[in-house]
């Protein structure tokens, strides 16, 4: 992974394995970044949320499958499937019990936009984004819930996103894939 260069007149770029990032390409706008990212096929960049933050993502190009969930996904048995020692398998429980015990503080938070979303469980909302669905308009991620994308084709995709906030680097919180426990399909199509 490289890290993210400064573009002429303002903005980043970055390039790692997963695909090119290109980001507040327009500085000038006062409230947020719009940012455009080239995702490689069978690439995956999952999970991570932001507290001050929400997005709007739309493809223009391609297919991607975005996740979006609230918490983890509680089911104690889903681990053994992977073969981990029951020591780490102890440990991530824990960890998503935590996970769920801080999504219902921040649900009682947030109000309206989070309300649909059980307080008790996890759930996982599977949106398949494309150039075909781009007229209905971008999909809304409030802040506070989990998100990532998956590209299941064989062909590059192109993400435009707008956050509401100039990037800020403090406001992303990553959870591991283990632990976040929603299974999604990892090979091209």
């Amino acid at each position: 992974m490289t890290e993210a260069t400064d573009m002429n007149y303002g903005g980043r770029f970055h390039m790692d394995d997963r695909g090119v990032r290109y980001c507040d390409i327009f500085p000038e706008i006062g409230k947020g970044d719009i940012n455009v990212s080239i995702i490689e096929a069978g690439a995956c960049a999952m999970w991570h949320r932001h507290m001050k933050q929400d997005d709007y993502q739309i493809v223009i190009k391609g297919s991607l499958k975005v996740g979006v969930c609230n918490a983890p996904y509680m089911d104690r048995n889903d681990l053994e499937h992977f073969g981990l020692p029951e020591d780490q398998a102890t440990l991530c429980y824990e960890q998503r019990e935590e996970l769920l015990e801080n999504w219902k503080e921040l649900r009682k938070a947030a109000g309206k936009d989070l309300e649909h979303w059980p307080e008790d469980t996890g759930v996982v909302s599977w949106n398949y984004l494309s150039e075909k669905n781009a007229c209905t308009g971008p999909l809304f991620i409030p802040r506070y819930l989990w998100h990532g994308c998956y590209n299941y084709t064989n062909e590059p995709a192109i993400l435009i996103y707008h956050i509401t906030n100039k990037y800020d680097g403090e406001d992303e919180d990553r959870l591991d894939p283990f632990i976040a426990g929603w299974p999604y399909e990892r090979q091209a199509k």
